[in-house]
């Protein structure tokens, strides 16, 4: 197949690269990533190319402080606008291939496929945005606990800081998100730890004293911060107030 050059990027084709970025590890952003080779093949465009948007939508990314080249277009900075703005509409499933949660995804399509109704359909939407989020936070946090710094993803948990029930809003923003172990995410989730201001990581003083001691012996002290995504500290806050057992 011969490569199209110098054609105009089309809106489609933005989002299918910018949905690359979201669940693409920072230091990823490049042609001879496999992901990047795959996207450009399915565009007809080449690995150069798709890498050289992806670093483009980084420099439009508020959340980080590398940016990228900044020679955006207004339909760069559109897309990007619209995508964050009404990101469960933007979701599919083929997004997730190769990757955490597409299995389980595949396994709702069916079901979808094999039950009518509405509830079944809003099963399948709901788990697509579920394993979006999670390949995100996973992805933003380089597969790395932001408490411990445990690195098997069978281990690991995308956490909502804002629960996914509480706040419509904020279920696929990805600042809504850790990257946690199970057992930190249980703790971070039943208020016996949280977030300070300074990033450190609190301890209820409601944990009996040995756990406490267990859980701050494989802790870092304080939060290992993402290169992108960074948690929302107003986010954090709420959780300190509302729902930390100091």
């Amino acid at each position: 197949m011969k490569l199209a050059a110098g054609r105009s990027w089309t809106r489609d084709e933005l989002l299918d690269v910018l949905r690359l970025y979201c669940v693409t590890p920072f230091g990823r952003l490049h042609h001879r990533n496999p992901d990047v080779t795959a996207l450009a093949t399915r565009l007809d465009r080449t690995p150069g190319s798709v890498a050289y948007k992806l670093v483009n939508f980084a420099s439009l990314d508020p959340t980080i402080d590398r940016k990228g080249m900044g020679n955006t277009s207004a339909l760069d900075r559109a897309v990007w606008s619209e995508f964050f703005e009404h990101m469960d509409q933007f979701l599919e499933p083929t997004d997730l291939q190769g990757r955490d949660g597409f299995e389980e995804t595949q396994q709702a399509l069916h079901e979808v496929d094999c039950r009518e109704g509405i509830d079944s359909v809003g099963l399948a939407k709901r788990r697509i945005n579920q394993n979006f989020f999670r390949a995100m936070i996973i992805a933003s946090f380089d597969s790395q606990c932001a408490m411990t710094g445990i690195s098997d993803r069978r281990l690991l948990v995308a956490s909502h800081i804002e629960p996914w029930a509480k706040n419509a809003a904020k279920r696929l923003d990805p600042r809504n998100g850790l990257c946690l172990n199970y057992v930190h995410d249980a703790a971070f989730e039943k208020g016996l730890i949280a977030v300070a201001p300074d990033f450190s990581i609190l301890y209820s003083s409601q944990l009996p004293e040995i756990d406490h001691k267990k859980l701050r012996s494989v802790s870092h002290e304080k939060l290992t911060l993402p290169d992108r995504f960074k948690p929302d500290p107003a986010l954090l806050e709420k959780h300190r107030k509302e729902r930390f057992l100091g």
